[in-house]
């Protein structure tokens, strides 16, 4: 006894079924009906899809506007910090080399005022600080008590009256005598 295989290749005859009994004109009607029904089912939904389709579309385009925001912020702020930086450096430099033509025009001025007999600054200050000290001695001089001073003033001058005196008189003796004896 032969065993019939099944399964499509159990025979070369034609499947069984209607479509196979109608044949290809069969088939395409019913590929024709499946596209009807598709493109009924796309006008039906297609409402509920185009809206969803905009409103992903807008979602997108927010987060597309919002990035690039965000990328030309932060480009426009590197762009601040490079400007920042290079202003920065070009300021130091123009106050450096102001200070090195200070120095210089000061260097000229002081070389000049010296050659013309000023005197330096540093001559003004320690002149200045003799001064002070000069003045704080007389202030203290003008507020110690005069009247001892004025009494031993008066008895060291009473002393010399004293003692030249007397050397006059000798001299003026031994003068006397020279002239008498001759």
């Amino acid at each position: 006894m032969a065993v019939k295989k099944k399964g499509k290749l159990a025979g070369s005859k034609a499947s069984s079924g209607p479509a196979a009994a109608k044949g290809v004109p069969y088939s395409a009607h019913q590929i024709w009906s499946a596209g009807l029904g598709a493109m009924s089912r796309a006008q039906a939904g297609g409402t509920r899809f185009f809206e969803d389709l905009v409103r992903e579309g807008s979602r997108l385009q927010g987060g597309a506007l919002d990035t690039a925001q965000r990328m030309l912020m932060q480009v426009f702020q590197d762009a601040q910090k490079t400007v920042n930086r290079r202003v920065d450096g070009v300021r130091g430099q123009a106050t450096e080399t102001w200070d090195n033509l200070e120095k210089i025009f000061q260097t000229r001025v002081q070389r000049a005022l010296h050659q013309l007999g000023m005197p330096t600054a540093e001559e003004i200050a320690a002149l200045s600080r003799k001064v002070d000290a000069l003045a704080r001695s007389v202030e203290k001089l003008a507020k110690a008590p005069a009247a001892p001073r004025k009494k031993a003033a008066r008895k060291q001058v009473a002393r010399k009256k004293k003692s030249t005196r007397p050397a006059a008189r000798k001299k003026t003796r031994g003068r006397a005598k020279a002239s008498a004896g001759t």
